[in-house]
């Protein structure tokens, strides 16, 4: 109302000062006051166009007036009372601040996202960005682009946790631009894992000493966004040379054929699978081992679902609808030679795809927390240029000669 009063004010008085009476009198009045005058008279003239010219008449105070009178304070669910009966946090602690909303205020970013990720139109993917950075490097463009590329039908969504989205960065221009079945969106950790497992693990517990917490978070995050959601979810360091559509509800066997390998997931909404993930990796929750709360955790989970012990004979008959993809899927490189990716070849060892890149390859692992210091160059024989220039072409044009 304040901005409304003062708009309707300033209107009001610039219309006086245009009427025929007012000028003619002040044209008489300025004959009369002489020099000095004239001269204050110019300097209050001058104070009043500049407050007219540079004051900011915009509805920006009136509209939060208004968001404040009608929305009540958000209460942080790490330390908001849980019921006015209740008064402690979701962690035991009496001391909490101020009531919880109720959960269906809490409307996750995704709901409210532009690609309508709730419709069946199409079928969708997940890309977590944990790090904070709120953009995407080279490499992990390149990821992107081509699970977008080779999948037109799929609506990819790429998850910032926590942290504004930097779209000014080159990596996320070009993307933005080139594919429309693309969607960046930034995601508020609170309210994405209120009222879920995830949540009291979360405040509640000391996961953030962990020398590994980044990696379990994503872990986490991964599961229960196959629940919530249901489609496909990729690690931003798997580059796919082909659709992935065909397969469902299925994850990958690691390259050594003994473990799976959780960095390609398949589930469907609400899927048996991804609700024992999130509930064993709150369970029995472990900071100081890397692989236990994610590929280890899952074949914990699939043993107990599938009643067998071994990858191979875990399948959609004995695991009820899931299934083990065979390690040529998307590890067809065993960890442990991951610099075989940036190996300078001779020219006439590029004629011919390496053995290991058979047709039965949908995409390919490239371990970015071993090889992330590795180069790659864009002119050159290396198998990670190859695999970029004919999957991810906008990102690899735009990439610098060495990245």
């Amino acid at each position: 109302m304040i901005y409304r009063k003062t708009k309707n004010v300033m209107s009001l008085f610039v219309k006086k000062l245009a009427s025929t009476k007012v000028v003619i009198r002040l044209l008489s009045s300025l004959c009369s006051i002489g020099p000095v005058g004239l001269f204050f008279l110019g300097c209050c003239a001058t104070a009043l166009i500049f407050f007219i010219r540079f004051y900011q008449w915009t509805d920006t105070s009136y509209v939060q007036m208004e968001v404040e009178k009608k929305v009540p304070p958000r209460g942080h669910r790490g330390t908001c009372c849980l019921s006015v009966d209740r008064p402690e946090d979701i962690c035991g602690r009496a001391n909490c601040t101020s009531p919880c909303l109720q959960l269906g205020h809490f409307t996750p970013a995704l709901e409210g996202d532009s690609a309508k990720l709730c419709s069946q139109e199409k079928e969708r993917a997940f890309f977590l960005e944990t790090s904070g950075s709120g953009s995407l490097n080279f490499r992990q463009a390149c990821s992107v682009e081509s699970l977008t590329l080779h999948n037109p039908n799929l609506t990819v969504h790429v998850l910032f946790v926590d942290v504004p989205i930097n779209y000014s960065v080159t990596t996320l221009l070009k993307l933005k631009n080139k594919y429309s079945n693309l969607r960046f969106v930034s995601i508020n950790l609170n309210d994405y894992i209120a009222g879920t497992p995830l949540e009291h693990w979360y405040h509640c517990t000391d996961w953030r000493q962990g020398p590994f917490h980044v990696s379990h978070l994503s872990d986490g995050l991964r599961f229960l966004t196959l629940h919530k959601y249901g489609g496909y979810y990729f690690d931003l360091d798997v580059i796919v040379m082909q659709p992935v559509t065909y397969y469902r509800n299925f994850v990958g066997a690691a390259a050594d054929g003994q473990y799976v390998a959780s960095g390609v997931i398949h589930a469907d909404r609400k899927n048996t699978i991804t609700k024992l993930a999130v509930e064993e990796l709150v369970r029995n929750y472990r900071s100081d081992i890397w692989g236990h709360n994610g590929p280890d955790l899952l074949l914990r989970v699939l043993k107990n679902w599938c009643e067998v012990e071994d990858l191979q004979s875990m399948n959609y008959v004995t695991c009820r609808g899931f299934n083990v993809l065979p390690k040529s899927s998307f590890q067809p490189l065993h960890h442990s030679n991951a610099k075989e990716f940036f190996a300078h070849r001779l020219v006439n060892q590029t004629t011919a795809n390496p053995v290991w890149l058979t047709k039965n390859v949908i995409g390919v692992h490239t371990f970015n927390n071993l090889s992330k210091g590795q180069p790659i160059h864009k002119n050159s024989t290396q198998i990670y240029t190859g695999l970029a220039r004919h999957n991810c072409p906008v990102i690899f044009s735009a990439a610098p000669d060495v990245f």
